[in-house]
């Protein structure tokens, strides 16, 4: 057989020739004309992997994915079919290696978005409990408003109870002075039977005695109305109430002159033993006079329980 025959193409002989990856890559590279560092910058890797590669030096435990991209990326740099380099880091490596899924970077964005969920609960939790916090500060100012109320009613209607007699008794007893400072009309003198009785006479005696009672009447009247300027008491206080109310009135010895709800259009007079403690529910809807005196309550917040002492 000549020497210079070519040898046929067997299975073995296709076994025995083959290449490898890295081999692939650095015979075109070289054909190329390009240095190893020159491939590096293109891929922005380093010239030490590249060296790597080009040896075939392809650990097992390092992660293939990685590495076949690398392969992949050098052969579109060089111009070399990427199946061809791949089936040659196959069979290198004796089996097909299992790509291992890249790990996604949409944790950190699904992590944040529970923490919105949790930051968004906590808020709602925290406005629930302020919004409770205040209905109940809310109904324990309206629950002690009603307690005031209902235990100043029993003082008041024992105080009316109490008196309610006096007022009588001095409205009897103002009645006799007045009946006592009456003075008599006088009696018609009786005519003498001596003298003679005339129609005329009769009239004349009736006019005169009808004079004299209308001038006695009119001195018992004079005498029982009062002057027309009173003497205001200066313990007299005097509220009118533009809307409705609630007070209590209490004089200097504790005992509750008035107390309770008042409407609109109401003006109440107490009198007592000054200085009198007052409070009102609603002061932007009450005018005071003491002693005709006005009372200035402008200095006191609208919608808010005034308590004060007059004066």
């Amino acid at each position: 057989m000549n020497a210079d025959q070519p040898t046929p193409a067997t299975e073995d002989n296709v076994n025995a020739i083959r290449v490898e990856a890295g081999t692939i890559l650095k015979q075109k590279r070289e054909e190329l004309g390009l240095s190893q560092k020159q491939i590096a910058d293109r891929l922005r890797l380093r010239v030490a992997l590249i060296e790597q590669i080009e040896n075939n030096h392809f650990e097992a435990d390092q992660v293939a994915t990685f590495t076949r991209g690398y392969l992949r990326s050098y052969a579109k740099v060089v111009g070399v079919d990427e199946d061809l380099v791949l089936s040659a880091l196959d069979e290198c490596l004796g089996s097909q290696p299992q790509e291992q899924p890249m790990k996604s970077f949409s944790r950190k964005t699904n992590r944040e978005r529970h923490d919105s969920r949790i930051m968004a609960l906590t808020w709602g939790i925290v406005a629930v409990i302020v919004a409770i916090s205040s209905v109940w500060w809310w109904q324990n100012q309206q629950k002690d408003v009603v307690e005031v109320v209902i235990a100043d009613e029993p003082a008041l209607v024992a105080s009316a109870s109490e008196n309610a007699p006096d007022i009588q008794t001095e409205s009897v007893a103002d009645a006799e002075n007045a009946l006592a400072t009456e003075e008599p009309v006088g009696e018609v003198d009786s005519l003498s039977p001596a003298e003679p009785v005339t129609t005329d006479a009769v009239d004349t005696e009736i006019n005169n005695e009808s004079d004299a009672v209308q001038a006695d009447n009119a001195t018992i009247t004079e005498e029982i109305t009062p002057p027309a300027a009173e003497i205001v008491s200066t313990n007299l206080m005097t509220m009118a109430f533009s809307d409705d109310c609630w007070i209590q009135v209490k004089d200097a010895t504790g005992k509750t002159l008035e107390t309770g709800i008042k409407k609109a259009g109401q003006t109440l007079q107490v009198e007592g033993k000054k200085p009198y403690k007052v409070i009102l529910g609603a002061p932007e809807n009450v005018s005071i006079t003491l002693a005709s005196e006005p009372v200035d309550l402008s200095g006191y917040t609208s919608g808010k329980v005034a308590r004060f002492t007059l004066p």
